[in-house]
């Protein structure tokens, strides 16, 4: 059974109404029900269970750079509306820093305020085998079905971009998603490894997209914190 299985409201058993004190004709919406459309729109961005839990109030921003990659998302929710075409952000650091924690945590925050938008979380990695085994003759799905969601998002989280090796078929996937955004104003929040390396990953052109498309936040200076946990 998901974690997201909502459970039965004791005060209003589940129909989502409650009777006005004093008048047994007369209703009023009972406040799980915006419980529930905020765990309905969680499940919807198919965020790993691992990461559930991520939220600016628990992330350790032990490091100056933390501080100011807190403050900066902070910042993005308190602006995001999707119909502004907000400018997406692009986290950049080592493995560890916290990168994905953050970029979950926005959209998260984002349900938690019940502010509007079709929201969806994509590791970019997991996106690329789905879409090969799409290619399965015996595959319910096509290519064009998994892309669509990703495409048509107000606000993406691509975690992981430049993780699978810049082959053709990779760069022509990678490019028809940040281009459809792009032309689109859609925003999107782009975490990654590469820090030297990202043009050589996924090519001058998408870069030069890229950083038109968002802002960078460099979580640079930080150490793997998994690697503290050994």
């Amino acid at each position: 059974m998901s974690s997201l299985q909502p459970a039965t409201c004791p005060r209003c058993n589940g129909s989502g109404w409650i009777p006005l004190s004093g008048d047994s004709l007369r209703v009023e919406p009972c406040a799980c029900q915006g419980d529930l459309r905020r765990r309905t729109r969680i499940a919807a961005t198919s965020i790993p269970r691992r990461y559930l839990t991520c939220r600016l109030g628990n992330f350790h921003d032990h490091a100056p750079a933390l501080k100011t990659a807190k403050a900066r998302i902070h910042q993005f929710v308190g602006e995001w509306m999707p119909q502004l075409g907000t400018k997406g952000l692009l986290l950049q650091g080592g493995c560890g820093t916290g990168k994905t924690h953050l970029a979950v945590a926005a959209l998260l925050e984002i349900i938690q305020t019940d502010k509007p938008g079709k929201l969806l979380f994509s590791n970019f990695q997991d996106l690329i085998q789905e879409i090969q085994a799409s290619f399965d003759s015996e595959s319910p799905v096509d290519k064009s079905e998994i892309l669509r969601p990703l495409l048509e998002a107000d606000l993406l989280v691509l975690d992981e971009l430049g993780s699978q090796k810049p082959s053709n078929f990779v760069h022509d996937i990678l490019y028809y998603i940040i281009n459809t955004r792009y032309n689109n104003v859609r925003t999107t929040i782009f975490t990654t490894n590469n820090v030297d390396d990202l043009g050589d990953r996924i090519g001058d052109r998408l870069r030069s997209r890229l950083y038109e498309m968002a802002s960078v936040i460099h979580l640079t200076g930080v150490d793997d914190y998994r690697r503290k946990k050994i």
